[in-house]
């Protein structure tokens, strides 16, 4: 049976804030899809694995799919059999084998995975014994075909559907944009005219991904910083280049989740994903090219910032506090409803800022050089790296020393608090590309930011409480309650400051 090994180069975008009716609405008025006849089809996709998850453990997915011209379900009619393999993704592009069979029932057929990557990962047929129907996938599929005079070809293709597992259903709405000849660049370059008029975000997360994550109950679940594994022999730009995709990919998911979930989390994993790119592109900046102007994020970024406080004061610092609260009780209960119904309407708002075009287009541009420097890794040498690790040592203690005088303010030590996560994340991103004497050294540094960052954090988490609550009309009590506690914890970080070597 003849299965065609192909290689998949797509980049996908998740569509943010709008139904799959109002994307396409939107698209169908961008230059490069205005003037092509679009056509519509209706998928149903079955994924498959063993009951241990193997395949989703190997990064592979195996599915059946059906395509249909009406929306109702049927067994009957033409099936695709698909196997994919792991592959590189990045900044929402991907690559990975692919390897197509079209079957006439809705049964998968091992012989049409001979000759693949299966023989390697089953040669003995024991996880295809065990295979069994996981999660499915339902959706309207829009596309259209893009071809230019240059030869360039690119299926542009919309998904609105559901996927479903476990007795769950989440709904989305993707964009995927394949191309079919020509260079990778003109993705990026075609993705930037549909995201100029439609509010979306890269994304490296794939419908089995989703599936898989409704399976286990964890389809909004906050994404935390992941620490890609060292390679012996790896330059320190390859290693560069692998950590900071890996911070995009922790903000870009957080980001796409926070669209869907109240949870505090999303906000905080998001921000600590932005910070630790930050922090890293801002070590390697003699070697890296200059970034793209990130004043279209300053909205999001602000908004994610005053989100964290409610989240902060709302969850935490009030509830911390409550037992040492003396005074008027319909005080202290009024505060924090003021604090929630001011946190429910900032949610919305953090919503739309991250549903507007610019933000889309800003991340796409990042995503694009990402790319870029994949092909081509830019010349870092170690050395000097660590000696920029350095300086950011040294410049913090003396800012939190400040010549023998104790800080003035809180300002002042959230200024020594951001300068503390700079070095740590900088640190961490490093250190498996260093001599086990440099790693000693950062793993030093790494642990005095992190001690700061706690103590001046705790400070700033209660100076914030009392601000918010001012800003919100709350009783003067409860306001300065919080105004003076972060004072006393202000002073408490100031003398430790003055203390330590």
């Amino acid at each position: 049976m003849d299965t065609p090994t192909l290689q998949e180069i797509e980049l996908k975008l998740v569509v943010l804030g709008l139904t799959g009716e109002a994307a396409l609405h939107k698209l169908r008025r961008s230059p490069s899809l205005a003037r092509r006849q679009p056509l519509q089809q209706w998928l149903d996709n079955r994924y498959f694995d063993t009951p241990d998850g193997l395949l989703q453990q190997h990064r592979c997915a195996l599915r059946l799919r059906q395509t249909r011209s009406s929306a109702a379900p049927s067994a009957a009619g033409d099936w695709v059999q698909t196997f994919k393999t792991a592959g590189h993704n990045q900044g929402g592009l991907s690559q990975r084998g692919e390897w197509e069979t079209a079957l006439g029932t809705a049964s998968l057929d091992r012989a049409a995975l001979q000759g693949t990557a299966w023989d390697a990962l089953d040669p003995a047929d024991q996880w295809f014994a065990r295979l069994q129907l996981r999660f499915q996938t339902r959706c309207l599929r829009t596309t259209w075909q893009v071809r230019r005079r240059d030869g360039t070809h690119i299926e542009v293709a919309l998904d609105a559907g559901h996927v479903l597992a476990q007795g769950q259903e989440a709904d989305f709405v993707e964009l995927e944009l394949e191309l079919r000849q020509g260079p990778a660049q003109a993705l990026f370059e075609l993705a930037a005219e549909l995201a100029a008029r439609l509010p979306c975000l890269p994304s490296n997360r794939s419908k089995a991904e989703r599936g898989q994550a409704l399976w286990a109950d964890r389809l909004y679940e906050p994404v935390k910083a992941s620490k890609p594994l060292p390679q012996p022999g790896q330059p320190l730009a390859l290693l560069a280049t692998r950590a900071i995709a890996d911070m995009l990919d922790q903000f870009l998911r957080n980001l796409d989740n926070l669209m869907h979930h109240d949870a505090p989390e999303l906000i905080h994993q998001a921000r600590v994903g932005w910070r630790r790119w930050r922090s890293l592109q801002q070590l390697l900046r003699p070697w890296w090219p200059a970034l793209p102007d990130l004043a279209p994020l300053r909205p999001l970024l602000d908004a994610l910032g005053q989100q964290r406080n409610l989240d902060v004061a709302c969850t935490q610092t009030l509830p911390a506090w409550a037992a040492s609260w003396s005074g008027d009780a319909s005080a202290w209960h009024d505060s924090l409803e003021r604090l929630q119904n001011e946190q429910a309407r900032h949610r919305h708002h953090l919503r739309a800022c991250l549903a507007q075009p610019a933000t889309g287009l800003l991340m796409l541009e990042l995503a694009h050089q990402l790319w870029t420097l994949n092909q081509q890794p830019p010349l870092v040498k170690k050395r000097e790296a660590v000696q920029r690790l350095a300086r950011w040592h040294r410049r913090l203690h003396r800012l939190l020393h400040n010549d023998g005088q104790v800080l003035a303010d809180v300002a002042s030590l959230h200024q020594a608090r951001l300068l503390a996560k700079r070095l740590r994340y900088g640190s961490e991103a490093l250190a498996d590309a260093l001599s086990a004497k440099k790693q000693r050294r950062l793993s030093l540094w790494l642990g005095e930011a992190q001690a700061w960052q706690t103590r001046i954090g705790e400070a700033r988490d209660a100076w914030q409480a009392g601000q918010c609550l001012q800003a919100l009309g709350a009783a003067d009590a409860v306001v300065y309650f919080f105004k003076g506690i972060g004072a006393a914890m202000d002073r408490s970080a100031q003398e430790r400051a003055m203390q330590s070597p």
